[in-house]
């Protein structure tokens, strides 16, 4: 069976967290998992190294360490310098992060709709972790864009919450660190379709998280069907990035 971890942290600057490319790729064997998508770490943004440099230094590593390896999936952390690079469309999705107590997004800034629109003309799913009400006033914002809301939206304002967003189509949740009852309650709501296997791993000498080893045998005890656990850990991931390829082809794009 196909396993892709949609969630994991990755770089390789040790003054602010470490997480490489082959500690990455040791995880997944451990877990018998073929693929990941990576994207940069936060301390890489803005938590300890705050600057434009750090930034393009972070997004550079997890691109190219991907470029290096086929099974890992690079996605762009967009932070609120709306710093959109040239490449953007060498990247398969788009990191947006914050918690309720850290710097904004200033979601009036021009520059905030420029990547936006960015965003959504190269079909990019977004990963995003965010205050509640910004996630439902993104979503709304940008109708038609793939999105994934983390941990069963336990650090968007909590599963309770995430009602609102069973309806619509475009969002799927990914299970990292969520608790066994928390996806039980989000899979019974949305089905087995709009789930996403992840698991948050987030470094080695500061470990935040679980490693994929552990967070899948969680997954494993929801007593899906082969079919359905097939979808949740890759065959949904897969899809979203299929349909995004399929959309550049049909825009004359090269992703």
């Amino acid at each position: 069976m196909r396993i892709i971890d949609c969630h994991i942290h990755c770089g390789d600057c040790r003054r602010t967290k470490y997480f490489s490319a082959a500690d990455v790729e040791r995880n997944l064997a451990e877990a018998g998992a073929q693929g990941a998508v990576i994207f940069a770490f936060p301390e890489d943004m803005y938590r300890i190294a705050d600057s434009p440099e750090s930034r393009t230094r972070a997004n550079r590593y997890v691109l190219e360490v991907a470029r290096a390896r086929p099974s890992l999936i690079p996605f762009y952390y967009v932070w609120n310098d709306y710093v959109i690079p040239d490449n953007l469309a060498d990247y398969a999705g788009i990191k947006w992060h914050r918690h309720w107590n850290e710097p904004r997004y200033d979601y009036a800034d021009p520059r905030c709709e420029e990547v936006l629109k960015a965003i959504r003309a190269l079909s990019l799913p977004v990963l995003i972790e965010e205050e509640f009400a910004h996630t439902a006033a993104f979503v709304a914002r940008n109708p038609g864009l793939p999105i994934i809301i983390p941990h069963m939206g336990l650090a968007n304002g909590g599963t309770d919450k995430m009602h609102v967003f069973f309806s619509n189509p475009d969002v799927c949740f990914d299970t990292a660190v969520a608790p066994l009852d928390s996806i039980r309650r989000v899979l019974d709501a949305v089905g087995p379709d709009r789930i996403l296997f992840g698991s948050d791993v987030s470094g080695t000498h500061q470990p935040f998280f679980n490693f994929t080893k552990v967070e899948l045998e969680k997954v494993l005890r929801l007593g899906l069907s082969d079919q359905d656990l097939q979808k949740v850990l890759a065959g949904n991931l897969e899809c979203l990035l299929s349909q995004r390829r399929k959309s550049l082809s049909c825009q004359g794009v090269t992703p």
